[in-house]
């Protein structure tokens, strides 16, 4: 494993954003202003950005699997607590290096690093057992990680459990023929969810998930998905109190390689033993379709929902919906924006987003500014340089990723043109 020493720091104001090298990434994955405002805000500061190289080894295969496969993925956590609380970086490992060992149709391993001050450590690097084909999803609660992935072979969900040490083993429950696109996520009480595809070519795929309430795995919870072949980069949030949950999934139709994409909203109770139910929800900008999932996140204050999408020229989409109501349209448009992620810190929302023509833009918002019912003023607040053209993953900490609520203001992202490199983009807003 190398690991990169090249710290940038910048300074960043708001604007358009500097334009890079456009890179046509492979698309199969397929108001007011608030007290950030410097005008506003007694403690404003000039905002910047630090990006620092993580390590090369992420799992890239040329020619076959782009390295910002699976954006969808949880991979930074924070864990432990008080001052031993520190950022972990836990992702799909290969070494470009060595012959053979970047394969498509295997996953090897886990690579664990952790960040101290302003470097990132390696910990461990973790083998997978059976044959896990696609990346993997890790969640975190208090001093431990959890990360999983699908052994297509076993039909099995592997789990890999991290503290001290590293460990892997695999669920005993079957996750039937085809499964795929595999997610996990933690609930604000500390269940864990893990999901899954089912896919069938040319239609009549399901999804499943399954539950731990604490005590062990519960499903899976298995339901058909309105006909479509698969419902795959699937996103999730937590209503604020109670057992909903809000999924939100890509979705395809046709047979390969003529296939259509769409979204699906899904609706689900964590405490009983009932699959998600699904809806076509969001109406699509004119003269475009909403192609694929971006992002989603409840606030736990208002129980709105704040949905991210892309549509299909290209366009990244913001959708609101009222706690008890329903998504509206379109409340904000990013257009020629390929990747748009939320940063959600105690203080302030985010909206880290990767314009088609390279760099990173911010937009925030401040948790005590948000209304009721009310889409988020986002205002710009930063435009950051990142080199290596246009960035294909933002990999975010995340509430649904960890039960405590992050802290850090930082995302990973993955550039097309070093898409072995995990660097992470640490925010001052």
């Amino acid at each position: 494993m190398r690991l990169l020493a090249v710290t940038l720091v910048m300074l960043a104001a708001c604007g358009d954003g500097a334009a890079g090298d456009p890179d046509g990434a492979d698309d199969d994955d397929a108001g007011a202003g608030d007290d950030a405002d410097a005008d506003d805000d007694a403690d404003a500061h000039v905002a910047s950005a630090t990006l620092t190289p993580i390590f090369d080894d992420h799992r890239y295969v040329p020619g076959a699997m782009f390295g910002g496969w699976g954006p969808h993925l949880g991979h930074l956590v924070e864990l432990g607590a008080g001052e031993t609380r520190a950022l972990h970086w836990i992702d799909d490992h290969c070494d470009q290096a060595v012959a053979g060992d970047c394969n498509v149709n295997v996953d090897r391993r886990l690579a664990v690093l952790r960040k101290d001050g302003a470097a990132w450590t390696a910990v461990r690097t973790v083998a997978l057992p059976g044959t896990v084909q696609q990346n993997t999803a890790t969640i975190a609660d208090g001093a431990t990680a959890w990360t999983f992935g699908i052994d297509s072979g076993a039909r099995r969900v592997i789990e890999c459990r991290h503290d001290a040490t590293s460990a892997c083993a695999a669920i005993p429950i079957d996750t039937g023929p085809m499964a795929n696109y595999v997610g996990a996520a933690i609930t604000p009480a500390g269940w864990r969810v893990v999901w899954w595809t089912n896919v069938v070519d040319g239609g009549g795929g399901s999804f499943s998930f399954l539950v731990d309430y604490g005590g062990g795995w519960n499903g899976p919870r298995t339901g058909a998905i309105a006909g479509y072949n698969d419902c795959a980069y699937a996103h999730v949030a937590f209503a604020p109190t109670g057992d909903g949950a809000t999924f939100f999934c890509q979705v395809v139709s046709g047979l390969a390689p003529n296939w259509t994409f769409s979204t699906l909203v899904g609706a689900a109770r964590l405490a009983i033993d009932a699959p998600v139910t699904w809806t076509n929800a969001l109406a699509p900008p004119s003269g475009d379709t909403v192609m694929t999932t971006s992002d989603l996140w409840i606030d736990p204050s208002t129980g709105d929902a704040h949905l991210l999408a892309r549509s299909t020229a290209g366009t990244s989409l913001y959708y609101h919906r009222p706690a008890g109501g329903a998504f509206g349209a379109v409340a904000l448009s990013l257009p020629a924006t390929f990747r748009a992620r939320w940063l959600i810190t105690p203080s302030t929302v985010a909206l880290v987003s990767g314009p088609d023509a390279g760099n990173a833009s911010v937009r925030t918002a401040a948790r005590t500014a948000t209304v009721a019912g009310q889409p988020l003023a986002l205002v710009p607040r930063l435009d950051v340089t990142v080199a290596g053209g246009l960035i294909q993953a933002i990999y975010p900490t995340a509430p649904v990723y960890q039960r405590a609520a992050p802290v850090a203001q930082t995302a990973v992202v993955v550039t097309a043109d070093r898409q072995f490199e995990a660097v992470a983009l640490d925010l001052d807003w």
